[in-house]
This record gives structure tokens, sequence and C-alpha cells, in this order.
């Protein structure tokens, strides 16, 4: 499942700044010789202080700083289409030459970026791709299928293919969301001693993700595993299953990583974490770029290696290359 990352991107500079991804103002990294008018690329995170969206921008960041590329980070601090409409628009009213966004809305996000195309901004989805994919020239993102499988993969090798397993997602109708909760249902149905109790939503808020967990590992025995798909449930499922006294006993496997994730991975208390690579989805946002400006052809859909981490591989280097960081 894992193949071993590309060595362009191995080295994070020492020298970023430490706004990486936080606040709604411009953070900028230029290089190049100071002649030539530099390529202007711009990253809109789904929201910033998020520590995936900070490490794509990392990721971009570092790259456009080897190629010269005048390399920038705008976003608001709230996941909602308004706000990042709103940056959207007046990034675009700078005409730089490439946006990298990360949409908050498959959907809603297609006018204000067919309106960034019109005006000759190339478009490049970071991931998730909108449902009109003739908006973005490229859309890079890891197989959020193939990430639900390698969950229950794992999970049904530590509850040993036998109880009762839930899964905590954050919204209905969310198509990343919604292929993590598909891989992970189809890969169990290869473990005929595993009940699959359905997913249960916590709005991303982890009081309610916490509240799901307490109450049903507090009142079902047979539980044995959660499956948490995004960053706020799995935080909220540790600590449900720990209200509830059953930490170690009901197993945790989530998706994404946090400072508090990982401090639970090392303590126990999370027993796996599918981890994607979002430092390079950044890098690869820039090499794109760099490619349209060119008029080369680039590939329309890119994927990422995962990473499954453990308490006892998450202080591995390989391991560490991947995690997420707001200050990087």
């Amino acid at each position: 499942m894992h193949r071993s990352p590309m060595a362009a991107v191995l080295a994070a500079s020492a020298l970023l700044l430490a706004a990486c991804g936080g606040g709604g103002e411009e953070t900028g990294a230029a290089a190049g010789d100071g002649g030539d008018e530099q390529l202007s690329v711009v990253y809109v995170p789904g929201l910033t202080g998020n520590p995936f969206y900070s490490t794509v921008g990392c990721g971009g960041r570092d790259r456009a700083e080897e190629l010269g590329v005048d390399f920038s980070v705008q976003g608001s601090p709230t996941f909602d289409v308004a706000a990042q409409t709103s940056v959207v628009n007046a990034i675009v009213a700078d005409a730089p030459d490439a946006l990298m966004i990360s949409v908050t809305d498959a959907t809603a996000m297609a006018v204000p970026l067919t309106e960034a195309k019109d005006a000759g901004v190339d478009i490049i989805t970071i991931d998730g791709d909108l449902e009109d994919t003739s908006i973005g020239s490229a859309n890079i993102q890891s197989d959020n299928l193939e990430g639900g499988k390698l969950a229950a993969e794992n999970l049904a090798e530590l509850i040993g293919g036998q109880g009762e397993v839930l899964a905590i997602n954050q919204t209905p109708g969310n198509p990343i969301g919604e292929l993590r909760e598909q891989g992970f249902a189809e890969a169990l149905k290869a473990y005929p001693g595993i009940t699959y109790l359905g997913v249960q939503y916590d709005e991303n808020a982890t009081a309610t993700a916490a509240s799901i967990a307490s109450g049903a590992a507090s009142s079902n025995p047979n539980l044995k595993g959660i499956y948490t798909m995004a960053t706020n449930s799995t935080e909220g499922a540790i600590t449900g299953v720990r209200e509830a006294g059953r930490t170690g006993d009901v197993k945790v496997v989530g998706y994404d990583t946090s400072e508090p994730i990982i401090q639970a991975l090392e303590d126990g208390a999370v027993d796996g974490i599918v981890v994607q690579y979002p430092y390079r989805e950044g890098a690869l946002g820039v090499d794109a770029a760099v490619a349209l400006s060119k008029g080369e052809q680039v590939e329309r859909n890119q994927t990422v290696p995962f990473v499954f981490a453990t308490p006892e591989n998450v202080a591995t280097d390989e391991v560490q290359e991947y995690l997420y960081k707001v200050d990087c």
C-alpha cells in the first residue's frame, strides 16, 4: 500500500515562516534571480490553522523556493463556502498565474473558480476535486477509497476479525468522507466475524464525536472497534472511549493527524491512523503550475501514497515525514 516518497521533496526548509497556514493574511516565499517576473502561485486551504492544509502549504512553499516561483498561502479561518469565495475573488483580482485550492464545496466553488479560469488563472485542486472536473487542470489527492480499505484491514487485524465496529464521520454527503466510509465498509465484508454497525455523524464537532463514542462503548460490550474519518472525529473518539473506561479494549483507527492524535498514538490511546502525504501534494501542485505555465501536458488526476501510523512505528523517520504540522 505504501510507496517510498520521492527524494525531491524529502527536506522541509528550516527557514519557513511560522505562519505556514495560519490566519487570513498572505504569507509568501519568493525565490529567483530578482530579474525576470516570477511565476505566481497562490494556495487557498479549506481553512487556515489546520495541520493538513498547513502542511500542503509548506510542501508548496519548499518546492516554489527550489524553482524560483512566487508562492503564498491565503485563506479563511473557517471552513465556509462564502468565506473561501471571498478569498478566491480577492486573489483573482491580483491576477496570479495559478491557484491551488482545497475546495470547501465541490459544487458551490465552481462559480468563483470558473471566473478565475476565465480570467486566465490555472486551477489546481488539492485534496478533493470539483464536481465539474473541466474547471481544474489537475487534481492532486490520496485515494480515499483505498484509505478506507487500509483502515478496515488494520482494524480487523487489531480485533482479531471478531466483534462489532462503529464508524464516525463528519457530515453526510461529503464526497471525501463517503469514499472513506465506502472503502471501509467494502473491505470489512472479507471478515465474516465482524459486524459493521454503520456510520454516525458528528458535524465536525469533537464533543459530539466523544458523545457518540462514549455512548457506544458504554452501552455495547460487543463493541471492539471505532473507525473515525476526520481529525475532530478521532480526537473525540479518544475522549469518548476513555470516558467509557475502555481504552485499549475498544480499538480506535482514524484518518489524519494532529498533535493530540500523535500524542494519543504514543500513549497507546489510538491504535492506528491512516496518514496522507500533504507535503507531497503541495509540492506536486507547484510542479503542475510550472508545467502549465510552459504549455506542457499535466496529468489530470494525481495520487499520493499513505502510511499507516501505529504506536510502534510513529517515531520512525518514515512515518514522521508524513505527519502534519501547523508550523513547519
